[in-house]
């Protein structure tokens, strides 16, 4: 400091101020760089995560509600339920066969397709039924050949 005020008396009153002037902008410089952005940083890191995280949250909340409202395991062999599904729909099955416990093999002959994706969508929302695999080819009449093997859930 012994150093310095001989310089700074040195010094005309205009750079005195200029100098203060200076050193009060340096100052600020600093204060912005070693303070403020890396707050600001830090701020703005924290609403990108919190904007994650309630994304997350909505996607949790959806999935338990799904499981909710899944339905409960149908303690009807598969086969009974596949022949009430059928009956209700007014589909007769070419094949319908037991393939283990809790599994079955359902062929349709002819059935539109929309229908089909809707009747086994039916099936797993309602019943608690799982299509393992379904297999359709196109018959020359427009509809399809439909091939299902169906699980129960549990």
């Amino acid at each position: 400091m012994a150093m310095f005020s001989p310089w700074w008396a040195q010094r005309s009153g205009r750079e005195r101020v200029l100098l203060g002037i200076m050193l009060a902008l340096l100052g600020a410089l600093l204060v912005w760089l070693l303070l403020v952005r890396p707050i600001a940083a830090a701020r703005e890191a924290a609403q990108a995560e919190a904007v994650t995280a309630d994304a997350r949250l909505a996607q949790a909340q959806a999935l338990a509600a799904a499981i909710l409202a899944r339905p409960a395991i149908s303690p009807a062999p598969v086969i009974d339920v596949l022949n009430r599904r059928l009956a209700d729909a007014g589909l007769q099955p070419a094949r319908l066969e037991a393939q283990g416990p809790g599994q079955a093999v359902l062929e349709i002959a002819a059935i539109n397709g929309r229908l089909l994706i809707g009747w086994a969508t039916g099936l797993e929302q309602r019943d608690g039924l799982v299509i393992e695999q379904l297999e359709a080819s196109r018959n020359p009449d427009q509809s399809v050949r439909a091939r299902l093997l169906v699980r129960s859930a549990g």
